[in-house]
């Protein structure tokens, strides 16, 4: 599937080892797919391998081009007509209902969850409430939260953020981001450091350039550190931008097509740090004030995990942040203040080894896999509080 002049999908060679007909395990789920599963779909394979039957009832209109919906080119789904769900729900007799993911699909999980009540019910949500806010979903995503069973968080600081909006209630819940990809892609065929060939820093930003300057790079020119970007998305626009970067570090910026997530490991391994959004918090450390960019976790952190990278983000010390948190307790982070504390971070070779040891030890965190016990028992505990 070519997507654009830069981006190229073989969804034959990407999907091929998530085809194969799984066993069912004992005591086998049936579990249903509702709204959509946004990046790295394929994760959700993980599920048939833990012998999971899967039905998908998806999104008729998804939102973003990546919220990604059936019929897909991997796994054995079962997708239920759209026009008679509720026949197919009699029919199937489902286990639980998992329902997902970003706001386009708060109005349809609503719909079905009001439509359902004795079906034990999981809401997960990523994208985002401030979105949902000005969309006029607020409140169903609000009902969601509060009547679900079972409610997954992306992270803590979220988890924290809506204890405010939500009343106390008896649903069990789990911690877990929600486009995380499969630990098939988190390989060990590492390439060669290229600032180990030519002595310089080279450091990767897989998607959007967020939060580095003109005078920025001027600095990271100065001190020999190289950018390489990966571009996704709105490639015109991203084109018009990178015109005056190639002049500002015309040997120094660098534009790259796409990579598919099966070559994650051996094309970003050869960089020594990858980008996150770098942008300044204003919260002061106050949940009211936690806008979108303060609670999210990039889904790029997972490319960067799959080939042991530490990331790059700025120093939001006092600030709540979920990405400043999680790159704290694993010590995977480069804090950085101004462009020249962070060209000096980049060259401590030794304190750069720890942080991508670090990541290394830690890689498998940031897979849909490692979760897949724990999401299993959720939905489990959620059964039996229904009967």
């Amino acid at each position: 599937m070519r997507v654009s002049e830069y981006k190229f999908i073989d969804e034959e060679k990407l999907y091929s080892n998530f085809r194969e007909k799984q066993s069912s395990c004992e005591s086998s789920l049936k579990i249903v797919l509702l709204g959509e599963l946004a990046y790295n779909p394929e994760r959700i394979y993980a599920l048939e391998e833990a012998g999971h039957q899967l039905y998908g009832l998806w999104l008729p209109t998804p939102v973003f081009s990546f919220s990604a919906v059936g019929p897909l080119p991997f796994g054995h789904i079962e997708d239920i007509p759209l026009g008679s769900w509720k026949d197919g729900f009699a029919e199937i007799h489902p286990d639980v209902i998992y329902g997902m993911l970003n706001f386009g699909s708060v109005a349809f999980a609503y719909d079905v969850m009001r439509a359902c009540p004795d079906i034990p019910f999981v809401w997960h949500f990523k994208e985002g409430p401030s979105v949902c806010l000005r969309n006029g979903v607020w409140d169903k995503l609000i009902y969601l939260y509060t009547h679900a069973a079972g409610k997954i968080f992306l992270n803590d600081m979220v988890k924290e953020w809506f204890k405010q909006f939500l009343p106390p209630t008896s649903g069990l819940s789990l911690v877990m981001d929600g486009d995380l990809p499969k630990m098939d892609n988190f390989k060990n065929d590492f390439s060669p450091k290229l600032s180990a060939q030519d002595g310089e820093i080279h450091t990767v930003i897989a998607g959007r350039m967020i939060g580095i300057s003109d005078t920025d790079l001027k600095v990271f020119v100065n001190n020999n550190i190289h950018i390489h970007l990966y571009t996704e998305n709105y490639y015109n626009d991203r084109a018009r931008e990178n015109i005056q970067r190639f002049r500002t570090a015309p040997n120094h910026f660098h534009v790259h097509p796409h990579v598919s997530a099966d070559n994650w490991t051996k094309e970003f391994s050869q960089y020594d740090a990858g980008w996150l959004h770098c942008l300044k918090s204003n919260n002061s450390g106050d949940q009211l004030k936690m806008l979108w960019d303060d609670m999210n976790i990039p889904a790029r952190i997972s490319m960067y995990a799959s080939a042991g990278l530490p990331v790059i983000l700025y120093n939001n010390t006092g600030h709540i942040v979920a990405t400043q948190d999680i790159a704290t307790k694993l010590d995977i982070g480069i804090f950085f203040k101004d462009a020249q504390e962070l060209s000096t971070k980049l060259k401590d070779r030794i304190r750069m080894q720890q942080l991508t040891d670090n990541m290394l030890h830690n890689r498998k965190l940031f897979s849909f896999d490692y979760y897949v016990p724990q999401l299993i028992q959720l939905f489990r505990d959620i059964i039996k509080m229904k009967i």
